[in-house]
């Protein structure tokens, strides 16, 4: 029936009673992150149920199947108080797509056996009317949109979706950054509380993107300013400490930028936080080969189109078909060795059906072009020579790792200050 974003819900039902129109959903699905879950969950059991009946009148069950019959059973039963009942499965696991495939052992086939079962009795449940007043709301980590339960739960019920993108695209890292803003801007109007926009951004910086650290240490940060308004950049640097776990690329990256200071960071950050010192230097080397390929890629097959100061929307429409033009080809290279390499014995048939992997292709996803576009950008600013050398240094760290005895942080440390060292300008650290 109806499917809102998870900041919608406030604003949703003050229509319904502005309208004057009554409760329509007997189901509720909330699903996506646990924090927005947890507070889209608390408004509508306020429209649904006063507090002060949820003692008798408001059962919560871990949304496992074996629950599902006794959820249901209670529903179905009715009431002593005039309030109605409302009945939870949380954490159900049912709304996620079964697994496919063969079975492979009995466990398994009793697992699904029994997701399946409870999804025919949640079926059943909601095709039947509940008593009046009787309401099911139920939470999950995910969904899958082509089961046929969630079909008929958004038929019927209210789906309140409170998923964030993860990943890192800028549309992601947009859409996680309003999550946050608005989960600050909620706590800040709580406490009467300012936040600048550059200390929100130091804040998300100590964070990531984890709704439950963020709030926790903005909890933390109130307190510490006591009657003070306004929350600074300063305060954050005293009260809290570094919590955000780095991916690996902010390594590569500050490494092809020759950010002497920011590779120093981020490679510090990486190791304590489990890390160890051979995969740094693993993909140093695959950041510096791809550096070489895109570098020869722009001088070459790019020459006469490729240019320093061209605009994205340019690169996409002029370059990148060379680009995947390119990757084509050298996909197709690597079939062919691959196939003679495998003589005559084997079918040709089942060589064709080999894909040939690499990872020297220039762009890996196609379909995302900015990164492709920021990398060439960096690349031609080396010379082939400086990248050569940039692979031996890597080489003999490498070799010193394994045989010197030194300390490992040391042997990097002095790898990437040879690599970086007198290449260019460098930049402040962007933590």
């Amino acid at each position: 029936m109806t499917v809102i974003k998870h900041n919608e819900v406030q604003r949703h039902f003050k229509r319904l009673s502005q309208a004057k129109v009554s409760i329509p959903y007997p189901v509720y699905l909330f699903y996506g992150e646990e924090v927005l879950t947890k507070a889209a969950l608390q408004i509508v059991l306020n429209v649904l149920m006063p507090a002060s009946a949820r003692q008798h009148s408001y059962e919560t069950w871990e949304g496992s199947p074996e629950n599902v019959f006794s959820a249901v059973q209670s529903l179905n039963t009715y009431s002593l108080l005039d309030s109605g009942k409302v009945v939870a499965l949380l954490d159900s696991s049912f709304y996620s797509a079964t697994q496919k495939g063969a079975v492979s052992s009995d466990s398994t086939r009793q697992g699904q056996s029994t997701t399946g079962h409870a999804s025919d009795i949640l079926m059943t449940a909601l095709s039947d009317k509940f008593p009046d007043n009787h309401y099911l709301v139920m939470t999950a980590a995910a969904v899958d949109k082509r089961l046929r339960l969630y079909k008929v739960t958004e038929k019927i019920g209210l789906v309140v979706d409170c998923s964030v993108p993860q990943g890192d695209r800028q549309a992601d890292r947009v859409a996680q950054e309003a999550v946050l803003r608005e989960s600050m801007q909620n706590l800040l109007s709580k406490h009467d509380k300012k936040l600048a926009s550059s200390a929100f951004t130091a804040l998300c910086d100590m964070t990531g993107f984890d709704i439950r650290t963020f709030q926790n240490n903005l909890n933390k940060l109130i307190d510490y300013v006591g009657d003070k308004k306004n929350i600074t950049i300063e305060d954050i640097t005293v009260a809290l400490e570094r919590t955000k776990q780095d991916p690996i690329y902010a390594f590569t990256n500050a490494l092809s930028e020759k950010d002497i200071k920011n590779v120093l960071f981020y490679m510090d950050t990486l190791l304590s936080n489990g890390y160890h010192e051979l995969q740094l230097l693993a993909a140093a080397v695959n950041q510096i080969r791809r550096l070489l390929v895109i570098r020869d890629f722009a001088t070459t097959s790019a020459g006469g189109v490729w240019q320093t100061a061209m605009s994205y929307n340019a690169f996409r429409d002029r370059v990148m078909p060379l680009i995947k033009k390119h990757d084509t080809a050298l996909k197709n290279q690597l079939a062919d060795w691959e196939r003679s390499l495998a003589g005559a014995t084997e079918a040709t048939n089942e060589s064709k059906k080999r894909v040939a992997g690499t990872d020297l292709l220039i762009a890996p996803n196609p379909n995302n072009a900015y990164p492709v576009y920021k990398l060439m950008q960096r690349a031609v600013t080396f010379n082939a020579e400086e990248l050569l050398d940039a692979l031996k240094t890597l080489g003999q760290a490498d070799g010193y790792l394994k045989s010197s005895g030194q300390p490992s942080r040391s042997i990097l440390t002095d790898s990437i200050l040879k690599i970086c060292g007198g290449l260019g300008q460098q930049n402040s650290i962007k933590r």
